[in-house]
């Protein structure tokens, strides 16, 4: 391959890096991690995210206590990658979720568990 094949070759990657074709790719990543505060407590909280990477299509492989006040939910979706969930609670009726699915973040997927979330913790919540 000669010199100006390859500044040819790297010229057209960088452009159309640079130009809109990224649009259809950057809405699938998630280079922040995607969080959400949930009214209700880290019991409550733990228990929807299982419900919820089910409803989501995904595989819950199990919940681990970091702290009295930190919980990480693990699994994985139908690809093979990683789901991670840490939840944190903020206080007596107040939980942080976080997500991220593999090493993009996958914020779709992470939207879809999020939404089963909301659900299933409005549940919870409606019942007491």
């Amino acid at each position: 391959m000669s010199f100006s094949l390859r500044v040819t070759a790297i010229s057209l990657v960088l452009a159309l890096g640079l130009s809109g074709c990224t649009a259809s790719w950057a809405p699938q990543v998630n280079p922040v991690p995607y969080y959400t505060y949930y009214p209700a407590s880290l019991a409550v909280v733990t228990a929807a995210a299982e419900k919820a990477l089910l409803q989501a299509g995904m595989h819950f492989t199990g919940a681990k206590q970091i702290s009295p006040t930190a919980v990480e939910v693990h699994g994985y979706d139908a690809e093979g990658n990683a789901v991670l969930i840490n939840l944190t609670s903020k206080g007596a009726a107040v939980t942080k979720f976080s997500a991220r699915i593999g090493l993009y973040g996958h914020l779709q997927e992470v939207q879809q568990i999020e939404h089963w979330m909301g659900r299933y913790v409005g549940q919870a919540i409606s019942q007491r």
